[in-house]
């Protein structure tokens, strides 16, 4: 699917100076320095860190603490761009040995969509990853512009080597929606190593291990239901490959590194044109006229994206990266930042405003809950403080998905009393005692 980029230039971009998870970057301009398309002007500080890049030519009008979508204010440099096109120049790597790959993912400011630097979950410290995922299941995960979906596939097949090369991986695959039939379409004859490709359907206690052996290739392309919520890693992870991940753990734990579409793209364009990572796609929803995917230099505000689109009637709220699970926004000046995957435009009459009733027992939430807790039960333990009994509830096996919340009639704020317990748990244990998640106890992923 070919996306449209946003032609207008901002009156200003804000480009934080922390766009990940980890420690933030040292500032590289000062105020009234011209920068370039592509220039670095944030160098990463530590090894958890990504280097950060202008995305516009024009003059630094200020660092200072500004808006960012995740509800904080991060410092930022702000630019005040002009018509210029002009580009610092840009180096291929296409011969780039595994650990001059690391240095140029970090280097290009390649971030996943969840935070994590990318080189950081190719190369954790003191781990080593011998599988490399990339999840596609998720539409507002797709970035870059791809013509075809033959040449989607190709790029796709090509960054998947490419980050199997930087971890220094033996096996790789790319994971798609099962009901996502053109990427399948795309996928299905592709060759790889001499072969043609066949997705392979992940489905009962089927995992990736049996096809690795059945298609005799360490690359794969393989189909499942969409998975989504803010912390899917572990889950995903099991699902797909049948590898356990402990609580207080992530894939890298147990040797797989999950990327996304967007920074498999990235990493393409850094190695065979040189460009670092100063632009992203993203996905517009709501009464719009617009194309749904936009492709958008990072620092554009919210308030520009939305003037393009020609919203009909009056905006009642913004949502940064889905209305289930995303965040509320306080202004439309927020920036699109390498995190941004979605925005959401609800009119007056789309904001519900119901308020929480007791809750009726009826269940539901229980039955919607893809890894077998019982939210009605958490929600009430949270509220009222009980952490400890939520954490006993294995409450840190939540996804963040915000089925609960949706189909709860009560109208009961589920997804946001869990996060409020979860957050107040992390602080409150440095280190959880090492058990495997209840969902994989309670046998409701299969496994083999």
């Amino acid at each position: 699917m070919e996306s449209k980029r946003l032609k207008k230039i901002p009156e200003k971009v804000t480009i934080p100076l922390k766009q990940h998870q980890g420690t933030i970057c040292e500032a590289l301009v000062k105020k009234g320095d011209q920068v370039l398309i592509g220039q670095k002007i944030g160098k990463s500080t530590s090894y958890y860190s990504s280097d950060v890049h202008s995305s516009v030519c024009g003059e630094v009008l200020a660092i200072e603490e500004a808006p960012h979508p995740n509800g904080n204010k991060v410092l930022s440099v702000i630019i005040e761009p002009t018509d210029s096109m002009e580009t610092v120049d840009f180096v291929s790597s296409e011969h780039a040995s595994p650990e001059e790959l690391i240095t140029l993912i970090q280097e290009a400011g390649i971030v996943e969509h969840y935070g994590a630097p990318t080189h950081a979950v190719l190369k954790p410290e003191g781990k080593n990853i011998d599988t490399v995922l990339i999840n596609s299941t998720s539409s507002e995960w797709i970035g870059g512009k791809y013509k075809t979906p033959k040449e989607y596939a190709d790029q796709m097949i090509d960054a998947l080597k490419l980050l199997m090369k930087a971890a220094g991986a033996s096996k790789g695959a790319i994971i798609v929606r099962k009901d996502d039939k053109e990427s399948i379409e795309a996928f299905e004859g592709v060759e790889v190593n001499g072969k043609a490709l066949k997705v392979a359907p992940l489905v009962g206690k089927r995992r990736l291990g049996h096809y690795f052996k059945d298609q005799d290739s360490n690359i794969l392309v393989a189909s499942q239901e969409r998975i989504y919520g803010k912390k899917i890693l572990n889950f995903f992870t099991y699902n797909v490959t049948g590898r356990k991940v402990k609580i207080g753990n992530d894939p890298t734990d147990v040797g797989v590194a999950v990327c996304g579409v967007k920074s498999a793209k990235a990493l393409y364009d850094a190695v065979h044109e040189g460009r670092p990572y100063y632009e992203t796609v993203i996905t517009i929803e709501g009464k719009i006229d617009c194309p749904e995917y936009m492709l958008v230099r990072i620092g554009t505000p919210f308030k520009d994206i939305i003037e393009s689109c020609n919203f009909e009637g009056e905006i009642g709220k913004i949502v940064a990266n889905g209305v289930i699970t995303g965040v509320a926004q306080y202004t439309d000046e927020v920036p699109v930042t390498k995190g941004t995957t979605r925005i959401s435009l609800l009119t007056e009459e789309e904001v519900l405003r119901d308020e929480a009733i007791a809750c009726i027992h009826c269940a539901r939430c229980v039955d919607a809950c893809p890894v077998s807790l019982v939210p009605s039960r958490l929600t009430v333990l949270a509220d009222q403080g009980r952490f400890d009994e939520a954490r006993q509830m294995h409450i840190e096996n939540c996804i963040e998905c915000g089925r609960c919340a949706v189909v709860c009639p009560s109208k009961i704020p589920t997804l946001q009393l869990i996060r409020y317990a979860n957050d107040a748990i992390g602080k409150a244990y440095e280190d959880a005692a090492p058990k495997e998640s209840s969902n994989l106890k309670l046998g409701c992923c299969g496994g083999e």
